[in-house]
């Protein structure tokens, strides 16, 4: 084996196939061209003396070589990544870092909450906040780029080695500009949604699949214009200037909402709702960092129900009395 010829992006790109079990994948994770990523693995096997994949129909296997070298390239760049910190930290060695993921429902709302918290408390506090689709930042979290992930819980296959904590349910809305017409409507159909643009979760996501099959368990024929995005402001921004329609979590929605920025349209998508939570790695103690942020989140919820349980019940609305 000739270790000179080694470089980190063959470990990084035959962790990474080995995630995905699929060039074509780990070529967008990777920002590469699928070419690109087999010749990597190409120059890789010549380099360790063994064949690292088989090729499938539906994607690769690792052979038995390379699992055991996928396993100690992943150790090896997450400590390289902990010693590059590391050294980056020595002149602030009393500064607290924390890198979180979170998507648009946490990122709207609850992280700023609790960062703006833990500022309060702890200013010598430097948050890096990554974003992305669940898998990317599932696949961030268990090289060790980022220290937790808030949000809907991934899908089971993604789940190994890492553990989910729930902190709430919420459901997907459906919502659009304020006077939009199914936004005034009392009764607004289902069939109606199709007559206008749809943005909806980028494909391949779970919380796509969950407003794919609430549309489907309703009969829904598809949208004429699906747009796919998972920006907030690139949504509320088409939002304001058409008659698009959002699928959106609630989370993501609910202060546009309040301040009368976005219109919920009335129908049910009770059967949407999920576990929302923060998603960290099985091995290891979480860094102090992200101990205090998750102790900050922790905070706002409990600041949360107890606003919601001292605010008063609204009142009944009174029956109007016949005359006899």
């Amino acid at each position: 084996m000739n270790f000179a010829r080694l470089k980190l992006r063959h470990l990084q790109c035959l962790v990474m196939v080995g995630q995905e079990r699929n060039l074509v994948r780990a070529a967008k994770v990777l920002a590469l061209t699928q070419p690109a990523v087999s010749k990597t693995i190409a120059e890789l096997e010549d380099i360790v003396g063994r064949q690292l994949l088989v090729r499938r129909r539906r994607g690769v296997e690792l052979t038995p070589a390379a699992d055991v070298l996928v396993r100690h390239a992943v150790a090896a760049l997450r400590g390289l990544r902990e010693g590059l910190t590391l050294a980056l930290d020595q002149p602030e060695l009393d500064q607290v870092r924390v890198a979180v993921g979170a998507l648009p429902n946490m990122a709207a709302s609850l992280l700023p909450e609790a960062v703006a918290a833990l500022h309060a408390s702890t200013p010598a506090l430097r948050v890096r906040v990554a974003s992305g689709t669940n898998a990317q930042l599932m696949t961030q979290l268990r090289q060790g780029e980022i220290d937790l992930v808030l949000g809907r819980i991934a899908q089971a296959s993604a789940m190994a080695d890492l553990a989910f904590e729930q902190l709430y349910s919420e459901p997907l809305l459906l919502v659009a500009r304020p006077g939009h017409p199914l936004a005034v409507s009392r009764r607004p159909t289902l069939d109606a949604l199709a007559e206008f643009p749809m943005v909806m979760p980028v494909s391949g996501t779970l919380i796509r699949h969950t407003a794919d099959a609430f549309l489907l368990a309703q009969g829904m024929v598809p949208p004429r214009c699906l747009i796919e995005a998972t920006d907030t402001s690139f949504a509320v921004g088409l939002m304001r200037r058409s008659d698009a329609v959002w699928f959106a979590p609630q989370g993501a929605v609910e202060a546009y909402l309040g301040r009368g920025e976005l219109s919920r349209i009335a129908i049910d998508t009770h059967s949407t709702e999920g576990p929302v939570g923060l998603t960290m790695r099985r091995a290891g103690e979480p860094s102090e960092g992200a101990r205090l942020l998750i102790e900050a989140i922790h905070g706002v919820l409990r600041q949360r129900a107890a606003a919601a349980a001292s605010a008063p019940a609204p009142k009944p609305a009174q029956r109007t009395r016949r005359p006899s």
